[in-house]
């Protein structure tokens, strides 16, 4: 919504803060869903309709069973990941879409404990379909997958 918060009813910005606070949820839940390997949670953020696009070979997933195999797909590749997620913005085409971008940095742990860092760009559509906002489309922009590396990974608390 690029018009000036004047033209805007009071109800109309209060309805893009909450959606924003909506759509940065779903961010999370990307990684959260991921990196705790809850794939419920990761499944939640998603149309049925929706497509998650890794161009360079890992995979076009369209519809939420295609989207759930990502995860297995994913599963045989790294043993680990943790992302870390910034530069979020949202721009609203509407009050039930919008457009978003966001920088990542991954750490993602091979089977045989060596690392690789992660560096992309996701690429977002938003829609809010019968009053819930989640994924119409997300498109990973990767720059680099690093060469495996040995690092000392700590045990957990």
């Amino acid at each position: 919504m690029t018009s000036s918060i004047k033209s805007r009813s009071l109800e109309e910005r209060i309805d893009e803060i909450e959606s924003r606070t909506a759509i940065a949820d779903i961010i999370a839940g990307y990684c959260e869903g991921t990196d705790r390997r809850d794939i419920d949670r990761f499944m939640s953020i998603w149309h049925d309709d929706a497509e998650y696009l890794i161009p360079g070979g890992r995979g076009d997933f369209r519809g939420t069973a295609e989207i759930r195999r990502s995860q297995e797909v994913i599963g045989k590749v790294w043993k680990e990941t943790y992302h870390w997620t910034t530069n979020h913005t949202a721009r609203f085409e509407n009050a039930d879409r919008a457009t978003g971008r966001s920088d990542a940095i991954a750490v993602c742990v091979h089977p045989d404990g060596r690392i690789s860092w992660v560096a992309c760009t996701y690429h977002d559509i938003y829609e809010r379909r019968s009053g819930v906002w989640k994924l119409a489309r997300r498109l990973v922009e990767r720059y680099f997958v690093s060469a495996p590396q040995d690092v000392e990974l700590l045990p957990p608390f």
